[in-house]
């Protein structure tokens, strides 16, 4: 069983979420990476953060953990990473990523209800849409979006 991070990046008001190429069209998760030998969690989400994106982890958080058997067995460990907002410019890695962008609040609330299947428009495009609610990253969206609506105003 492999070690595997994932990563919901936030910068206090938006959070980050990427796809790969690979993805169905439309669908964007967390970043995410699997622990080298010998290195622990928290420095597989700084490097895994910094080697995608480019942005600097100024804290993180764990948050859950899931067996993931597809397409090998790996052990998905969750945390929650805090970048400065002053800081924030993607600067992704095309050899990894698709695409990576920040999502406010309101627009992750919507793409939680959205199907993939009414993701198309009639232009060809797709709305965002985020993975299934047996995914650890559905868990890593709502627990963000839980802390979003629960600040004080």
């Amino acid at each position: 069983m492999s070690p595997v991070v994932i990563t919901l990046v936030s910068d206090g008001s938006r959070c980050l979420l990427a796809r790969q190429p690979s993805f169905p069209q439309g669908m964007y998760t967390a970043l995410s990476g699997f622990c080298d030998v010998g290195e622990n969690v928290e420095e597989t989400v700084r490097r895994e953060v910094a080697e995608e994106v480019g942005l600097e982890v100024e804290s993180l958080w764990y948050s859950a953990s899931q067996h993931w058997p597809f397409p090998s067995s790996c052990l998905m460990i969750a945390c929650h990473a805090l970048v400065r907002a002053q800081q924030a410019e993607i600067s992704m890695n095309s050899l990894e990523l698709e695409e990576a962008r920040w999502f406010g609040l309101q627009e992750i609330v919507e793409g939680l209800k959205r199907e993939p299947r009414s993701s198309k428009q009639d232009d060809g495009s797709f709305l965002p849409w985020f993975p299934p609610k047996q995914a650890i990253a559905h868990r890593l969206i709502c627990e963000w979006v839980k802390q979003q609506t629960s600040q004080p105003a």
